[in-house]
């Protein structure tokens, strides 16, 4: 299994195909795994909780995991993007 952590103080949302929106910041751990093209995704909740997701919702999970991973990996350009033109 594959453990990605993420520390956040901001709001990351997800909405699963068949049990709504979760808030990817309260989340503490996920162990993802492919079984025979059925995935699953064993969440960790920030209060030590543990929870299950199944196919469409694992896979929509660890999708929205990822792109929130590549997005607080990416070097914050603030000063370029604020700059006026000229």
């Amino acid at each position: 299994m594959t453990n990605i952590n993420i520390n956040s103080t901001i709001v990351y949302i997800c909405k699963l195909p068949t049990q709504g929106w979760i808030n990817l910041a309260l989340i503490r751990q996920i162990q993802y795994e492919d079984l025979n093209y059925a995935p699953v995704a064993l969440v960790t909740w920030s209060n030590g909780e543990k929870q299950t997701f199944h196919r469409d919702n694992a896979q929509a999970l660890i999708d929205s995991w990822n792109e929130v991973t590549r997005t607080l990996e990416q070097p914050c350009n603030h000063r370029q993007l604020n700059r006026r033109c000229q």
